[in-house]
């Protein structure tokens, strides 16, 4: 997660109070707790359920939409049944960072339309995949608006990057980070991001 995420959440919330706006306030630090309850918990350990990981996500789906519902909605899908099902471990907090990318530097830099975020978890014969799509200005276009200072890659996502090295290396496993534009025919061209999930079974 950016490091900038906790920072920016706490000024939204000294937003809220300063626009006396008392109902977002409470909902966002409810939030915004649940979300940094979760993280902490996940992190304790290699592995945690399918279930974990998607609620995590969707918190965190819930706080940056709370901040900039006006520019996007989002969409979380998934197999109720397999993942209430409990069988699947999976290697926590490598999809977040994705999402985060796909609203900071996606739909947020759109200025004529809302843009959507889709997050799919996908699962079959006990593989997880995690797919990232949003409808945003794309890559090319997130690198021409950045800021002069502002043209290092992601620290979280080359963490991940690291992350599922170390883990394929340790499982002889091949799991891969695929990166593409997901409309090259437009010059909003959106950004589509296939995670591969390491994961163990119970």
């Amino acid at each position: 997660m950016n490091p900038h995420f906790i920072f920016n959440s706490l000024n939204s919330i000294n937003y809220f109070i300063s626009k006396n706006d008392a109902l977002s306030a409470n909902r966002y630090i409810a939030d915004f707790s649940k979300l940094i309850r979760s993280i902490l918990y996940n992190f304790n350990s290699d592995y945690i359920s399918l279930g974990k990981e998607i609620e995590s996500i969707e918190e965190y789906l819930k706080i940056e939409h709370l901040r900039f519902g006006d520019k996007f909605n989002y969409t979380l899908s998934y197999d109720n049944d397999v993942v209430s099902s409990g069988n699947l471990q999976v290697s926590p907090g490598l999809v977040q960072p994705f999402v985060e990318n796909a609203i900071w530097h996606g739909v947020r830099g759109l200025t004529n339309r809302k843009g959507n975020v889709k997050v799919i978890f996908d699962v079959k014969n006990d593989k997880v995949s995690c797919t990232v799509e949003d409808d945003g200005i794309g890559r090319a276009g997130a690198e021409k608006i950045k800021a002069p200072g502002d043209k290092k890659r992601s620290k979280g996502i080359s963490i991940v990057n690291e992350r599922l090295r170390i883990i394929s290396n340790l499982t002889k496993s091949n799991h891969q980070i695929l990166i593409n534009d997901l409309y090259s025919d437009r010059n909003e061209t959106g950004t589509r991001v296939i995670i591969d999930i390491p994961v163990k079974k119970n």
